[in-house]
């Protein structure tokens, strides 16, 4: 496997678009950003006290902005800022990033609103930045289709490229992220973690872009520009291929969340330690640039329906392992909390990766020219609301069960009950005609190159035209000379 991976990245380097460069910067930043994930559920933890079923709830508030990522992708789609779509807002909301870690530093701790107010601005900035990255992912997969046989793999290709270095900043962010909280405090990790969104900031300015000319657009233009988008979008949305699949999607991502009471149950049951967590966050990194190779070398050519199916079995019966560790039956059998901690989140996380990365590639080729930002985006935050709604639907099943920091008796049952609505969306897997999908893509794609160069050859036999005249106007004249 590691072979192949070497010669993907050989080829890569052969065929090398500078785009790939801001991309994988874009992904690099976002994932090292973790680093202070830690930081943040000690803080409001420990800090401010807050109960699981409230962490959670009040952490999905913050990831509001991801939710509405179609509007980021409207706006960088159709409002060019200086003259860039991209460049501009890249280095605007990587700075307003960097100056938001720095106020956590500062005022973070304060109090509860000060803190999720700044969490909610950091969240922000990130989300549009990452919404500009996949703009420009997308961007690059259609220019590849056009010489490439099959757009799949060009899909898959570049899908794996941005998660994949996500990944690795997730890697080396939790490789550090718990054993810098035994040698620094909470607010100098925030501040550590403004580093990187302001080295996305200056390398940013390198990036090169064909700018658009604002002075030769006028105002009825940019507003048309606007509604534009939003017609192309509304007409690809509406129809049935694209939405069913989107709804299905959208079900899929709300299953109920156990990720903030199982941080409670490491850390106050099993006594896990911030270094320990760090190795934890590690794993779960390592185990998603597994997936993201294993499904980019043996699995890109398998259909969407058979891959999601076999994954979503296999990730129910991952998740249903846990109740081995809560219920301390591991204990029985004289398995050590820490060994099958490790061993169930790589299995957790690597099929999970597996699981996710076909609706990625799939949203990668459903997206249309010229809406790639705000078409891919609102696919992505269709994922992000479902995870929303999943950690708001996780808190309420915590206070019905009545599972909080002080009783974990009914947390097996809990993780029982949760784990259903991961199949519950199986039934209905047909609704994603991937075939039918793709050709609709095609034949769209198809009617805009013909009217392209209909237009070209239409723009050709004008210009032909006009010399015949100008040839015409000028021959009296020579005539004249020549007398």
């Amino acid at each position: 496997m590691f072979v192949k991976l070497f010669s993907h990245f050989q080829q890569l380097y052969e065929n090398f678009n500078p785009s790939y460069f801001i991309i994988a910067v874009v992904a690099f930043s976002q994932g090292v950003q973790h680093l202070a994930d830690l930081s943040i559920n000690f803080m409001l933890k420990d800090d401010f006290g807050l109960s699981p079923a409230m962490m959670g709830l009040y952490l999905s508030y913050t990831t509001i902005p991801w939710i509405v990522k179609p509007f980021w992708g409207l706006i960088t789609d159709s409002k060019p800022l200086f003259g860039y779509r991209r460049k501009s807002y890249i280095i605007l909301f990587s700075t307003i990033d960097a100056l938001g870690w720095v106020a956590l530093y500062k005022y973070g701790t304060n109090s509860l609103h000060s803190a999720l107010l700044i969490l909610f601005l950091i969240q922000l900035s990130t989300c549009f930045v990452n919404v500009v990255g996949e703009a420009i992912l997308v961007e690059v997969a259609a220019k590849q289709e056009q010489k490439q046989t099959n757009f799949q793999h060009g899909a898959s290709k570049n899908v794996s490229i941005f998660f994949g270095v996500r990944a690795f900043g997730t890697l080396i962010s939790a490789f550090f992220s718990g054993a810098l909280l035994h040698i620094f405090t909470k607010q100098e990790i925030f501040l550590m973690t403004s580093a990187f969104p302001a080295a996305l900031m200056m390398i940013s300015f390198f990036y090169t872009e064909e700018k658009v000319n604002l002075r030769g657009l006028s105002q009825d233009d940019r507003r048309n520009n606007t509604m534009q988008c939003i017609k192309d979008f509304w007409i690809f949305f509406k129809n049935p291929l694209i939405y069913k699949p989107v709804a299905l999607i959208f079900c899929f991502m709300m299953a109920p969340s156990s990720s903030t009471i199982m941080f409670f149950f490491y850390t106050s049951v099993l006594g896990f330690e911030p270094s320990f967590l760090g190795q934890l966050k590690f794993v779960y990194a390592f185990s998603t640039i597994l997936g993201v190779l294993l499904y980019n070398n043996y699995l890109k050519d398998v259909s969407f329906k058979k891959i999601f199916i076999t994954t979503t079995i296999l990730y129910y019966f991952c998740y249903q392992s846990m109740i081995i560790l809560v219920t301390r039956k591991n204990v029985e059998w004289n398995i050590n909390d820490r060994f099958f901690c490790l061993g169930d989140s790589i299995m957790l996380q690597l099929v999970g990766e597996l699981n996710i990365m076909p609706i990625l590639v799939l949203a990668c080729r459903m997206c249309p020219k010229n809406i790639e930002a705000t078409m891919y985006a609102m696919l992505m935050s269709t994922i992000n609301f479902g995870s929303t709604l999943g950690s708001q639907f996780g808190a309420i099943f915590l206070i019905a069960l009545g599972v909080n920091q002080n009783d974990y008796s009914r947390l097996w049952l809990f993780i029982v009950i949760t784990g259903v609505f991961i199949l519950l969306p199986l039934p209905w897997v047909g609704v994603v005609k991937e075939d039918q999908i793709l050709k609709t893509m095609d034949k769209q794609k198809l009617a805009k190159k013909q009217q392209q160069k209909d237009f070209e050859s239409l723009s050709v036999s004008s210009s032909n035209l006009r010399q015949e005249d100008d040839q015409q106007q000028l021959l009296p004249q020579n005539q004249q000379i020549t007398d």
